[in-house]
């Protein structure tokens, strides 16, 4: 039979050491009674309520793990830093983690874009690096050191084209998407999903970063006379371009990817974000969430989404792999808790069960449909 692990018994007697600086020799943490990661990712700027949902979720578990006795007896610490979204503020996050000897490991961050150009620093100085949401297929090619918690988004393309062509049953498809390495992959991978299932890409554009007048865009839309519209970018111009749409009169089925399960983008949407279909790793009144998602609510006083328990599930795996280390008496080195890390039986968390092959799980995933301002699970 599989071993797994709930999110809540991943807790109990949870600790963690420290690893060294790159290039030097591997050595435990001075402060032996203690256990240090690093947590980044944008707490500030344009992915901001993405990021902030992260840091609440660390911040979590951080105080869940240390009121139940710590990892493995010992005091966990988080050193959290905000990189805005920017892979260069992520890059010198990343040289202030790896010169830290204490840190053994790197939480972060949201986009593959900063996690990709984290992950430069940390396979150098051999830190295991755990992004809560990079998706992109090349995070985890960097080196042995990068976890990811969700699939890649080649996975994720088969239900982007089952949801466009066999459940909304549309045809000819606009694909709008974000100008980044996630948004221009993802657009990529649906494309040729879709293609394969007998679809039709009529017109793929990107929405630059900037960008809030997506008109010309959705004039190109009307005139190639799409009958459905999948939008592979982020909350915030996601939810103007609906606006933009809806306001031009055009009313066609439009599905979208994870990032736009987020109550923030229902909120800046407002009656235009209805009849939208989305997919998901995580929707709170699942059951079997009920015990992060109590623990959550008690906290913030509000549901967690996705993207907390992505980042919830992260800090807990590394947190896991720190446990198996010092619960056998080995000496807790960024190197050896790379190992654990993906030594790591099956592990069920609030995104689902995660296992590790090459860095990357294989998680089924959910479909949402916003009905009456809100998220509900679509049948």
């Amino acid at each position: 039979m599989i071993q797994r692990r709930s999110v809540m018994q991943g807790i109990a007697g949870i600790g963690l050491g420290a690893g060294a600086v790159a290039l030097l020799p591997q050595r435990v943490a001075a402060q032996a009674g203690t256990v240090k990661f690093g947590f980044f990712g944008p707490f500030t700027g344009q992915f901001a309520a993405n990021g902030q949902r992260f840091r609440e979720a660390g911040e979590l578990f951080l105080e869940q793990a240390n009121a139940t006795g710590g990892i493995a007896g010992r005091r966990l610490v988080v050193d959290f830093q905000d990189d805005r979204g920017d892979p260069l503020q992520s890059t010198n996050i990343a040289q202030r983690y790896v010169a830290d000897a204490e840190v053994v490991a790197a939480i972060g961050s949201f986009t593959s874009t900063s996690s990709m150009a984290a992950g430069q620093v940390f396979a150098q100085a051999k830190m295991p690096q755990v992004s809560p949401t990079s998706s992109h297929p090349d995070y985890t090619k960097i080196s042995p050191y990068q976890f990811r918690m969700p699939n890649t988004q080649d996975i994720v393309a088969e239900l982007n084209a089952e949801l466009m062509v066999n459940r909304l049953r549309t045809k000819r498809i606009a694909l709008p998407y974000f100008q980044d390495d996630w948004g221009i992959f993802v657009a990529q991978a649906t494309k040729a999903e879709i293609e394969k299932r007998g679809g039709e890409v009529i017109l793929s554009e990107a929405m630059t970063q900037q960008a809030r007048d997506f008109r010309a865009m959705i004039t190109k839309i009307r005139a190639a006379r799409a009958d459905g519209i999948f939008i592979a970018s982020h909350y915030a111009p996601s939810a103007v371009f609906m606006q933009q749409l809806r306001q031009a009169g055009i009313d066609v089925p439009v599905g979208g990817a994870d990032p736009l399960y987020n109550p923030e983008f229902l909120r800046l949407a407002g009656a235009a974000a209805e009849g939208l279909v989305c997919t998901t790793y995580f929707f709170p009144s699942d059951p079997s969430k009920a015990t992060f998602t109590e623990g959550y609510k008690a906290k913030y006083g509000r549901e967690p989404d996705q993207w907390a328990a992505f980042a919830y599930d992260a800090i807990a795996i590394a947190a896991e792999g720190a446990k198996a280390l010092l619960a056998a008496g080995r000496p807790l080195t960024r190197e050896a808790l790379r190992d654990a890390i993906d030594a790591l039986p099956p592990y069920q968390g609030a995104t689902g069960v995660t296992e590790f092959v090459n860095g990357t799980p294989r998680k089924p995933m959910t479909l949402l449909v916003v009905r009456n301002g809100s998220y509900q699970l679509y049948t």
